[in-house]
């Protein structure tokens, strides 16, 4: 409806003339998801759809909880891939494909990017209190439309930005830099879309991520589970060998 977004247009004036627009955006973009005390009940999520990569389509069950905890299992034709991360240890890593069955720390640069992921809450959301600081970097032009970019910095170190449409206040791109194995700097972009409610929450379910503009992977989230049972063994990492395959 247009008078929704004339509203949401008006906040975004409202916001620019108000202290630091960068703060003021997260502000209602944390109204807009369903309010700060909705957020905070969500403590966990269990999650299970498809992901698309390389033209296969391979099944994955998501377990996560705040504020980084992880464990992450895909399987695709017979071959199962278990990801975890506590938060605290090193992130690992189980592949059915490989012999002999361990869980075995990630490398150094596989574990800093699920790491990364394993974030419970989008950066404007967790804020300063998970070591996110915010600039306000203008307007971006996508097509028909213009977006307005943050700059994110975590702990001084981590750098990227996030796009956010001032009709609505939903962030629909992440954009960020990393190495390849070569040693080239790439340019990943991450799109969030279709946005629905999960215990009064609005979540994205499909989730884009495209490498120096190509699409390379798309997530569809076709269930989700509101605050399941989750124990610290869900992410550890377990320190037993399984038995070989025979």
């Amino acid at each position: 409806m247009r008078v929704w977004q004339f509203f949401f247009g008006w906040l975004w004036l409202v916001a620019v003339g108000r202290g630091d627009p960068a703060e003021e955006l997260a502000r209602i973009h944390v109204e807009v998801l369903g309010g700060q005390e909705r957020i905070d009940a969500l403590t966990a999520l269990r999650a299970s759809g498809v992901v698309t990569t390389g033209g296969k389509r391979v099944r994955f069950t998501m377990i996560a909880a705040r504020p980084n905890r992880l464990r992450l299992e895909t399987g695709a034709e017979g071959r199962t891939l278990v990801q975890g991360s506590d938060g605290v240890g090193a992130p690992w890593k189980l592949d059915s494909g490989v012999q002999p069955l361990r869980y075995v720390p990630m490398a150094e640069g596989e574990g800093r990017v699920f790491a990364a992921d394993a974030e419970f809450d989008d950066p404007l959301v967790a804020g300063a209190a998970r070591g996110y600081g915010f600039d306000y970097a203008g307007e971006v032009d996508a097509g028909s439309r213009k977006l307005v970019r943050v700059l994110v910095t975590r702990k001084q170190k981590e750098t990227f930005s996030v796009l956010v449409d001032p009709e609505t206040y939903l962030i629909v791109a992440r954009v960020e830099h990393r190495q390849s194995a070569g040693g080239r700097r790439l340019e990943i972009t991450t799109r969030y879309d279709d946005y629905r409610p999960v215990r009064g929450v609005l979540l994205p379910h499909r989730v884009a991520v495209l490498m120096e503009g190509k699409v390379v992977q798309v997530t569809v989230i076709e269930a989700v589970e509101a605050n399941p049972v989750v124990t610290a063994e869900t992410f550890a990492r377990p320190l037993v060998a399984l038995p070989a395959k025979e």
